[in-house]
């Protein structure tokens, strides 16, 4: 039942490797946050790591034009597009965000009844006022700050990917799937605009994060329109998918700050429409069990790996009092816990913890409440309609007439192209 459940509530065809690339950038988001003073936080590149967020906000804009591309042509199927999004984003960080605040009503209580315990910040206090609360369940987290990053700070991307995603649905309602010169168009204008605000880096969080978003977005979905010009020749998928993978390690080991930052949603882009035909070694690999299950857990680990390291820094502070903590939510600090290979064990132990803790949220969260969303859907709106032949794996041969089938929107006759089926890989 579970399963049915499951895939109901997902395309009818995935993109495998790119789940497992998914799992993979969401191990490195987590091992990231880990507070601790272990020999990788010093390497010259390690602030990179932070390429793994624009990493998803690309594969999200070129999954959801995959998925949904060809059911954008009315305003009820935005409405559907809307529910789907909320349901897949708001349940699982609504989730993780009632666990903080059990955290913190935990540590009020244990304070209530150890006066005099040191603390670093007294619970519901900076960064978990009973306020924020409010604008994480409203997503509006990264739109209405009070001065530091607060509860969870990973879900910022969520929130701001959530509106992004609106953005995207109401532009293929207007232009159709295959508008890559509105999709490119955006893209530049989202990277200008979030550069003039933003110079010296790509890595905006607080109040610019939404340009980000939809920067990386619309480079996702013209990645997408795309695809079939990334597609190797036979014989040569194996030099593609290792020239896609050498792109995605390359460029957060060796671009600098700055201006050149900006160019690495292209070249991710580029990456993944490689990585998405799945016809060479790589993509075996990544079909296997282990590195399918990541990016099944992946959004999980994405969420829910601050909690364990808040879980245990404050087991540490309260039980060894003479270990230093961090405040909440820093991703700053680093915490010595008595040599670099402690320190580094520790954080992969942590890592590990999360990754098992996703595994029970993935069943007992994300599941059902995808499985309960879907159902709400099929009682709001009715079943959905067979995908028309426009949502197959097509090659792009460009025409200005209407397509066969499917909806029409407002500007379509200027961008969609006509579609020429061929057998899907």
């Amino acid at each position: 039942m579970e399963q049915r459940a499951d895939r109901a509530a997902e395309p009818a065809s995935r993109f495998e490797t790119l789940d497992a690339l998914r799992g993979v950038c969401a191990l490195a988001v987590a091992f990231f946050h880990m507070p601790f003073a272990h020999p990788l936080r010093e390497a010259p590149r390690f602030d990179n790591v932070q390429f793994c967020v624009d990493v998803f906000f690309v594969l999200s804009g070129f999954v959801l034009l995959h998925a949904y591309g060809a059911r954008l042509g009315s305003p009820t199927q935005g409405l559907r597009f809307a529910l789907a999004r909320f349901g897949r984003l708001w349940p699982l960080h609504a989730a993780t965000l009632g666990l903080l605040i059990s955290l913190e009503a935990a540590r009020l209580l244990y304070l209530a009844g150890h006066p005099g315990t040191p603390v670093v910040t007294p619970p519901f206090g900076p960064a978990h006022r009973p306020i924020e609360v409010l604008t994480h369940l409203l997503f509006l987290q990264d739109f209405i700050t009070f001065g530091e990053f607060s509860w969870n700070v990973p879900a910022w991307s969520i929130a701001v990917e959530f509106y992004a995603s609106l953005v995207l649905a109401g532009t293929v309602m207007l232009a159709g799937p295959r508008a890559r010169w509105v999709f490119a168009g955006l893209a530049l204008l989202a990277a200008l605009a979030l550069h003039a605000v933003s110079p010296r880096t790509l890595f905006a969080i607080e109040d610019w994060g939404i340009l980000r978003c939809l920067f990386d977005l619309f480079v996702g979905c013209l990645a997408y329109c795309l695809r079939d010009a990334a597609r190797a020749p036979d014989g040569g998928a194996g030099w593609a998918e290792a020239g896609a993978i050498g792109l995605l390690v390359a460029i957060p080991a060796l671009v600098p700050p700055g201006d050149w930052a900006y160019g690495a949603p292209v070249a991710f882009g580029a990456a993944i429409a490689v990585l998405s035909h799945g016809r060479g070694p790589v993509s075996a690999a990544a079909r296997r069990g282990l590195p399918q299950a990541l990016g099944r857990w992946s959004f999980s680990v994405y969420l829910l790996h601050l909690p364990v390291i808040q879980v245990f820094l404050a087991g540490l502070h309260y039980a060894v009092p003479r270990v230093g903590s961090l405040p909440p939510g820093s991703e700053t600090g680093s915490v010595d816990l008595g040599g670099p290979a402690l320190n580094l064990a520790t954080a992969l132990a942590l890592v590990a913890a999360a990754v098992v803790l996703a595994g029970l949220s993935h069943r007992l969260v994300e599941r059902p409440t995808l499985a309960w969303f879907g159902a709400l859907d099929r009682r709001l709106f009715g079943p959905r309609p067979t995908p028309g032949p426009s949502a197959a794996v097509c090659q792009i041969e460009k025409t200005p007439r209407r397509p066969a089938g499917g909806d029409w929107s407002p500007l379509g006759q200027y961008f969609w192209p006509r579609a020429v089926l061929r057998r899907p890989e």
